[in-house]
Order: structure tokens, then sequence, then C-alpha cells
């Protein structure tokens, strides 16, 4: 949807509190009539959805940053002056910090737009559980480092076809590799210290009978004044702003992989030059690692590997690859 839900909501003021019922502040999303973009009593954000009652009303669900409740007669203050009552299903964003509440409005946006004018009541509970994880996510220790995020966010957003890695970008932040098309798949290795020395598991680099696999190698510098993950992130988010299913998997995959870091980690700023200067491809196959038979009883082998003598695959070698391997090179 091209409506701005943070513009819209910080237009609503803050509704009274009412002895009966609960008070909200709200207004209808443009050509959405079934949708409510409000804002409680405590200045927390809330998307209505109003539905046909059910024969069996779902129990709510309370997360530390989320609040899902259900059938629940409201009355709507509207900017006019009028007072509509109703009965809605309502998603809160319940977390103390509002800074919380700009991540909420804008993970909402693709997620409404997906769901449509009339939404089933089957694909509002798919939604809402998708909510849910992400949410639960939150307050999750994080699955990678920041600069390794970075560096996945770098390639996506200087692809020739963003689509196609964000697509195959890994559902969950502990698989083997970060993207897999088919029957490519994609590692990145961030170096902070300029040293072309990447750990890896025996597993990374063992993939599957006639798959292949490329490592992208690149140096990923702290830096005060450099590209933070805030802006590379919206800036990712901006390529695929019209494809709302491809916005929640992207925002999914994110949030999962930050957890509760996510509100320091956005300011950390990283060299964008220099990662883009020193990013090489190695066909995994070529990369020195431990050789011969590993006993059947050891496993989660782990080991550094110097890939400055190893030769990079040149441009023409990856695009000629085609699919996933042709789309993450950047274009021209």
């Amino acid at each position: 949807m091209n409506t701005d839900l943070c513009a819209l909501f910080d237009s609503l003021v803050l509704p009274r509190e009412l002895p009966t019922g609960r008070s909200l502040s709200a207004v209808a999303l443009p050509d959405a009539e079934n949708y409510r973009l409000a804002k409680d009593t405590n200045g927390a954000p809330c998307l209505l959805l109003r539905q046909p009652p059910s024969a069996t009303r779902s129990a709510p669900i309370r997360l530390q940053n989320l609040v899902v409740s259900y059938e629940v007669p409201c009355v709507v203050s509207h900017a006019d002056g009028q007072r509509e009552e109703g009965t809605f299903t309502i998603v809160k964003c319940a977390g103390a910090d509002p800074s919380l509440f700009p991540h909420f409005l804008r993970i909402l946006s693709p997620v409404i737009a997906s769901l449509g004018i009339q939404p089933t009541a089957a694909a509002i509970r798919r939604a809402i559980n998708g909510l849910v994880d992400l949410f639960q996510s939150l307050t999750a220790p994080a699955k990678k480092s920041v600069q390794g995020l970075w560096a996945e966010l770098l390639l996506m957003r200087r692809a020739s076809d963003p689509r196609t890695l964000i697509r195959a970008w890994h559902a969950l932040p502990y698989e083997h590799v970060d993207f897999v098309s088919g029957r490519q798949r994609l590692e990145v290795k961030s170096s902070g210290n300029r040293q072309r020395k990447h750990y890896f598991s025996l597993d990374q680099l063992t993939p599957p009978a006639n798959t292949r696999l490329f490592v992208a190698s690149l140096f990923v510098e702290s830096v005060g004044g450099g590209l933070s993950l805030r802006r590379l992130f919206d800036e990712t988010r901006d390529l695929i702003a019209s494809d709302p299913s491809l916005l929640t998997r992207l925002d999914a995959a994110f949030y999962a992989t930050l957890g509760s870091n996510w509100n320091d980690a956005m300011e950390e700023s990283f060299d964008e030059e220099l990662a883009s200067q020193s990013l090489q491809f190695f066909d995994s196959t070529k990369i020195p690692r431990i050789q011969g038979p590993i006993h059947p009883a050891i496993g989660d082998v782990r080991f550094a590997s110097d890939l400055s003598g190893t030769p990079p695959e040149t441009p023409e070698t990856i695009r000629l690859a085609g699919g996933l391997f042709a789309a993450v090179l950047p274009p021209g």
C-alpha cells in the first residue's frame, strides 16, 4: 500500500479515557474500509480489523511488544468529531519504547497490502501468526553479528536483481548458507581486519550433490560516518516497495536476525566503499579445507580458511552461471 502509516499515525490525537469500553482515536485507511489505524490512550499504535462475528472467539495473544485482541467492542473517535462503535480485532504495539512504533507501522504496511480489502479469517490468522513470530524474535538473542547482517544486505541492495536475492535469503538466520535458490547457493563472509580469513563449518563447504556454492568475501569495517544498518535496510526495502509479500519476507528475516539488539544495531555504520571494492567471489570447491574422511562420530567441524591465495571467480564466470549468481552482480 502507498499510504504512509507513520504520517497518518502522527496526525491522530490522543483519545480521552472512557468509563466503559475501549477508547481509540482512529482513521480509516484509504480504500480499505475494514481497516482503521488507531492510537490508544497511552499513545500506542493499533491496527483495527473489522471482521464478522465468529462462532468461537480466539484467545488473546500477549507478548512483550505485541498484543492481539479479538472481537473487542470499541468506541472510535474520528478526526471530524464523529464517533464509531464497532467490534474489531486489535493488533497493538505494546512496547514501552516509542522507538519501536515506526518499525511496527512499517511492518504492518505490506501485511495490510497482502491481506487486501476483504481479508478472510484464515488470511488474517496467518498474518497475525507471522507478526507474532516476528515480535517474538525481537526479544530473542541476536542470531548473527551486525557486521554479517550488514554485509548480506549490501549484496542485496547493490545487486542487479535484488528480488531474486531476497527470495533466496535465509528464512532462518542459522541455516547453513545465506542464500539458496534451486541448485545454487551463496554464502557471505565478512572480515573486519582486511584479511581474507574466514570461519566455515565443514557442512557449509559440503553442499548437496549436484549443487554449486559460491562464497562472497568482503571487508566490512566500522566507521562513524559510514552507511548505517538503518539506512541500508531502508534502501533495500525501497527496491521492492511494490511487492508486499517480498517486503514481509525481508522484514521477518531481518528482525529475526537482529533479535533483542535491534534498537542499538540500527545505528551501527560501516564503510560502504571499502566493502564494495573488496568484494570477491570464490568457488567453494577451491577453498582450502579439512581433507579426508571424517569419522561419523565427529560432527560440527569448524575451521578458519585463508582465501588470500585462492583465485577469485571473474564476473564473466559468475554471470554465465546465471540465476542467483548472475543476480548478485551489480548492474552493468
